[in-house]
């Protein structure tokens, strides 16, 4: 019950801060600052993300969570091996790289816990390269739909751990906007 409970404060946390900073990697660094404000032995894994619908442009910051999955519909796919921190709670003074993406075609960009990925029976690069397959097949498939097929990976891992999948699906640039 404490880590729900922990989870809460984060959640509230992180809504507080993006409401003052723009900059993904600036939202975790001031986040991971309020979480050890509140000396709990408790850290968090995040991913963040902002996106512009100007420019098409998706920024995000990890936090010692577990890389992003890709795919466009001309067929390119991968996992994004960003550059990330530490989670959040541990240590002070983090900095958060921040990873710029243009959007300019339609695609998916897939964020998922360790728990479809990693297990027991399943190294945690396996799961990712199964979740990329999944979402290379499934681009231009309905978010819903997609979401449902990468959590069937989960059950490939051998253990029951929460398992999370939220799809980001972008249909790519309005035309007559320069991309």
């Amino acid at each position: 019950m404490e880590a729900a409970a922990f989870m809460g404060q984060v959640r509230i946390g992180l809504r507080a801060v993006a409401a003052t900073a723009a900059d993904p990697g600036e939202v975790l660094r001031r986040a991971n600052d309020l979480l050890l404000s509140m000396d709990s032995p408790l850290f968090v894994t995040c991913s963040f993300l902002s996106f512009d619908p100007v420019t098409w442009e998706l920024a995000d910051a990890r936090a010692g969570h577990v890389p992003a999955v890709w795919a466009t519909a001309d067929g390119r796919y991968g996992i994004a091996h960003d550059p990330g921190g530490v989670p959040l709670g541990i240590l002070p003074d983090q900095e958060y790289p921040v990873t710029r993406r243009r959007l300019p075609q339609q695609g998916a960009f897939v964020l998922l816990t360790d728990g479809v990925v990693e297990g027991p029976s399943f190294p945690i690069e396996a799961g990712l390269e199964q979740v990329a397959r999944v979402v290379r097949a499934g681009v231009g498939a309905d978010p819903g739909e997609l979401a449902a097929e990468v959590i069937k990976v989960a059950e490939l891992t051998g253990h029951a751990d929460d398992a999370a999948v939220l799809v980001l699906s972008h249909d790519g640039p309005p035309a007559g906007t320069g991309e």
